[in-house]
């Protein structure tokens, strides 16, 4: 049986209060205030997540931040570390140089 067949007009206005009762039973019928408050809620709690999410960004920022100063003071540590080790062995290859060039001269 198709919805086009069930006699719809014959039920009048017992059939109109079956189906709102119907509808409000199944949950597809609420009160206009019970989806004000369920629209409150919901954007509460959109503008919590927010203020969370604007927090955590803050934090993501700054954790961003102190990594890349770290990051420069290693790797000035290391170029430091690089150049004391260069010119200790430019001191050396210089050291051996004129030892040669002595031990050259008095033989």
């Amino acid at each position: 049986m198709e919805w086009a067949q069930l006699p719809i007009p014959q039920f009048g206005a017992f059939g109109v209060l079956l189906s709102v009762l119907w509808l409000v039973f199944r949950g597809h019928l609420v009160p206009r205030s019970h989806v004000e408050d369920l629209r409150s809620d919901r954007d509460a709690r959109v503008a919590e997540a927010n203020e969370d999410a604007e927090q955590w960004r803050a934090l993501y920022v700054g954790e961003c931040e102190a990594h890349d100063l770290t990051r420069r003071a290693h790797a000035e540590e290391i170029r430091a570390a690089l150049l004391a080790s260069t010119e200790g062995a430019q001191i050396a290859a210089a050291l051996l140089k004129e030892l040669r060039t002595q031990i050259g001269a008095g033989s």
